[in-house]
Protein backbone atom coordinates (compact mmCIF):
# COMPACT_ATOMS: atom_id res chain seq x y z
CA UNK A 1 0.00 0.00 0.00
CA UNK A 2 1.26 3.08 -1.23
CA UNK A 3 -1.03 5.50 0.43
CA UNK A 4 0.32 8.97 2.00
CA UNK A 5 -1.29 9.58 5.11
CA UNK A 6 -1.42 13.29 6.40
CA UNK A 7 -1.32 14.92 9.93
CA UNK A 8 -4.59 17.54 10.71
CA UNK A 9 -1.48 20.22 10.02
CA UNK A 10 -0.94 18.74 6.71
CA UNK A 11 -4.30 18.50 5.93
CA UNK A 12 -5.17 22.10 6.62
CA UNK A 13 -2.14 23.14 5.33
CA UNK A 14 -3.30 22.12 2.03
CA UNK A 15 -6.72 22.61 1.97
CA UNK A 16 -6.47 26.05 3.36
CA UNK A 17 -8.93 25.58 6.34
CA UNK A 18 -8.75 26.28 9.96
CA UNK A 19 -8.68 23.83 13.02
CA UNK A 20 -12.84 24.16 13.62
CA UNK A 21 -12.74 23.36 10.18
CA UNK A 22 -11.09 19.71 9.81
CA UNK A 23 -12.78 18.65 12.77
CA UNK A 24 -16.18 19.72 11.30
CA UNK A 25 -15.37 17.65 8.13
CA UNK A 26 -14.31 14.97 10.46
CA UNK A 27 -16.74 14.54 12.25
CA UNK A 28 -19.61 14.82 9.68
CA UNK A 29 -17.85 12.03 7.32
CA UNK A 30 -16.67 14.61 4.44
CA UNK A 31 -13.47 13.56 5.24
CA UNK A 32 -12.35 10.01 6.07
CA UNK A 33 -9.72 9.50 8.73
CA UNK A 34 -8.44 7.38 11.60
CA UNK A 35 -7.49 8.16 15.24
CA UNK A 36 -4.03 7.04 16.05
CA UNK A 37 -3.79 7.81 20.13
CA UNK A 38 -5.31 10.96 19.90
CA UNK A 39 -4.51 12.38 16.57
CA UNK A 40 -6.32 12.22 13.48
CA UNK A 41 -4.86 10.80 10.52
CA UNK A 42 -5.79 11.45 7.07
CA UNK A 43 -5.34 9.69 4.07
CA UNK A 44 -4.32 11.58 1.18
CA UNK A 45 -7.14 10.00 -1.16
CA UNK A 46 -9.59 11.42 1.06
CA UNK A 47 -8.43 14.66 0.52
CA UNK A 48 -8.00 14.16 -3.18
CA UNK A 49 -12.29 12.94 -3.11
CA UNK A 50 -12.66 15.74 -0.73
CA UNK A 51 -11.44 18.28 -3.49
CA UNK A 52 -13.20 16.40 -6.82
CA UNK A 53 -16.56 17.15 -4.37
CA UNK A 54 -15.81 20.19 -3.68
CA UNK A 55 -14.74 20.91 -7.84
CA UNK A 56 -18.39 19.44 -9.14
CA UNK A 57 -20.43 21.70 -6.39
CA UNK A 58 -19.06 24.69 -8.12
CA UNK A 59 -19.61 23.48 -12.01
Amino acid sequence: MNEIILTREEVMEVLKIGKSTFYKLIHEGTLKAFKEGNRYKVPSSSVNKYVIQKMKEGD
